[in-house]
């Protein structure tokens, strides 16, 4: 059997992403192995669904080579509220011929995230 079991992604600034990422999905910072590099795993549901990886760069990475990460959002209000009270830019989309909506979220250096949740018929 085949399943994503995490995502990485490279960050200047860990506490403004892990802030980020536990502010829309809720996720907590939790165990990561004592690696010689430096970061943070944070957990959905006792899993480690994202690694963060700190690096030194000067600007943000340019958007293309991974475009976003998506997830499946069960309950659309509440996470709405979260984002307008980041602060987040957000934009929303409907997926054609589908009962199924999008918010695109952009976060700390460019990251964008997609949340998926039924459309109200």
């Amino acid at each position: 059997m085949l399943r994503l079991d995490h995502v990485t992604i490279d960050t200047r600034d860990a506490p403004a992403m892990i802030a980020f990422f536990e502010n829309i999905l809720g996720v907590k910072e939790g165990y990561r192995p004592p690696f010689p590099s430096r970061g943070h795993w944070l957990y959905l549901d006792d899993k480690p669904v994202i690694h963060l990886s700190l690096t030194e760069r000067a600007d943000d990475f340019p958007p293309g080579i991974f475009n976003h990460v998506a997830f499946s959002l069960f309950e659309f209000e509440p996470a709405l509220a979260r984002i307008k009270a980041g602060g987040y830019r957000y934009e929303y989309r409907d997926i054609p011929d589908t009962d199924l909506g999008q918010v695109f979220i952009y976060g700390p250096e460019g990251v964008k995230i997609e949340l998926q949740y039924k459309r109200p018929i």
